[in-house]
């Protein structure tokens, strides 16, 4: 997001007023977004403002008495801020059962996840401190912002937010039980969660409608399970579900994702372990309706294990510059054909279930990221290549029929029913 300073008409020259994160055009993606412009007023219900004479124009919608009607026009980026230091952190505060709502944002770029604004709630350097049954809405960067030492954010709901619904990085802190959705309303690369630090727990939270990606998390010995995350990545691409960067001995366990159409380019996922993801274990989660259900790149050391993934086309299991993985007890469903990229990356490939409807259970060798062979995986290559007969998924409890091979290769049940919010 970069505000514009002048306009050639002539020279058909834009010339921005701060710089922006990325050259325009870089990464190949030639594409772009003008706001607030007059000439976008299409329909009722939207405005316009005009900085330079100071006034907002706005269409109403049919019925609408604007000589009753209220406006807010946002002045500050933060409600509440709380604030310590190193030396001395604000400790002890507790903060529950209010609605917070309208800030706004510098006219900048906002970085990587949108990262860069403050929240409606900034806390700063803490410890000890909670925030519980919040409601924050219609706010111009992030929901909450916090970071500090045993923090605790618990059954909020953050939703239509201009970036982010809630940052949470520190030690030993709880994020669960929320209620995250419709983010990034102003800045698209929002990620609706996103934790980091060490020895975190990110779970039994509902996030939906999120143009990225809903849960992104590295650090060390962080735990992410038992969420529920659906209709994520709706506008950009190379994110997922889950996103991981840089962590070492996560653990993404119990989680339910489905309903992730994929927008093209670089792809959308359902669990995404990315460079210098290490020692992690993705385990027991379900994915339904995603054609990338595991995606892994430039990590290595890490364990698939005890999944289900199911797919009403092909489904893709991607290892590029990736080494060491243990994929192990899943069951791969697929209506439409089944591919493993770059098998080399795999030392340990045994005991899974890989069925496709179509027959073709496929394994990609790559040179970097081109492709530099095919071959067909066979029964003798230490999976079953049969139909898991599985019964029921789509309320969250996978059941089998009693002759599936899957208690033969010693797959567990997956229960994920409890995954999200809990009441």
């Amino acid at each position: 997001m970069v505000g514009i300073s002048a306009m050639d008409t002539v020279s058909y020259t834009l010339t921005f007023a701060n710089p922006s994160g990325h050259p325009p055009g870089a990464f190949g993606v030639k594409k772009y977004v003008v706001r607030n412009v007059r000439e976008g007023l299409t329909k009722p219900g939207q405005w316009y403002l005009d900085r330079s004479a100071g006034k907002v124009v706005y269409w109403p919608v049919l019925g609408e008495d604007m000589t009753k009607a209220e406006v807010f026009a946002p002045t500050i980026e933060s409600i509440i801020r709380i604030e310590g230091t190193k030396d001395k952190p604000a400790r002890d505060i507790t903060i529950r059962g209010i609605t917070l709502s309208v800030t706004t944002t510098p006219l900048e770029a906002g970085g990587f996840g949108a990262g860069k604004f403050k929240g409606a709630v900034t806390i700063t350097s803490a410890q000890n401190c909670r925030l519980l049954n919040l409601e924050i809405v219609n706010v111009g960067g992030q929901g909450i912002k916090a970071s500090g030492n045993n923090l605790r954010i618990e059954r909020c709901e953050v939703h239509h937010t201009g970036a982010c619904g809630i940052r949470c990085i520190g030690t030993d802190c709880i994020v669960s039980d929320n209620h995250i959705h419709d983010v990034g309303l102003t800045y698209p690369s929002a990620i609706a969660m996103q934790g980091g630090g060490r020895d975190c727990l990110i779970s039994h939270n509902e996030i939906h409608e999120t143009p990225y990606t809903a849960v992104n998390c590295g650090g060390q010995n962080n735990r992410i399970e038992h969420n529920l995350i659906y209709h994520a990545m709706q506008e950009l691409h190379d994110g997922a579900g889950i996103y991981c960067f840089a962590g070492n001995g996560l653990v993404l366990r119990g989680n339910f994702i489905r309903d992730i159409v994929d927008t093209g380019g670089y792809g959308a996922s359902a669990y995404y372990l990315d460079e210098r993801s290490e020692n992690c274990l993705v385990e027991g989660n379900l994915s339904v309706g995603i054609a990338r259900p595991s995606h892994n790149h430039m990590a290595k050391r890490n364990t698939i294990r005890n999944n289900v993934f199911i797919s009403d086309a092909d489904a893709r299991l991607t290892f590029p510059k990736s080494s060491d993985y243990t994929v192990e007890k899943n069951i791969v469903y697929a209506k439409g054909k089944i591919v493993l990229e770059n098998p080399d990356a795999i030392t340990t490939l045994q005991n899974n279930v890989l069925f496709s409807k179509e027959g073709i259970v496929q394994a990609r060798k790559l040179k970097n990221y081109s492709q530099s062979g095919t071959y067909q995986l066979d029964a003798g290559s230490g999976n079953m290549l049969v139909d898991p007969l599985v019964l029921e998924f789509k309320a969250g409890v996978v059941k089998f029929d009693p002759a599936s091979p899957a208690g033969k290769l010693g797959i567990k049940p997956i229960d994920v029913s409890g995954a999200g919010r809990r009441r």
